[in-house]
């Protein structure tokens, strides 16, 4: 499903996008301000938010996980004629 993988993106985006505004806030001096730690809130919730929506997304089954090596399926050797997945 292309959208849920658009939908982590964005998210990710706007979490550097946030964490971006802090630094500028944080160089130019605004700290004081609360601005430099508006940004950072904004930066936890948008990496929560992408830390939820893709739990939600394997429970409802949008996304489903894999093992990091693509030679294996739960721990074991897949053979080379193994058509299943």
């Amino acid at each position: 499903m292309w959208w849920v993988k658009l939908i982590v993106i964005v998210l990710l985006i706007a979490a550097v996008v946030a964490l971006a505004r802090a630094l500028f806030s944080l160089v130019r001096n605004q700290g004081g301000e609360g601005k430099t730690m508006r940004a950072l809130a904004w930066r936890v919730g948008f990496s929560a938010a992408v830390f939820l929506f893709i739990l939600l997304s394997m429970y409802m089954g949008w996304i489903k996980p894999h093992d990091v090596n693509p030679g294996t399926r739960d721990g074991q050797i897949i053979e080379q004629g193994d058509a299943r997945g």
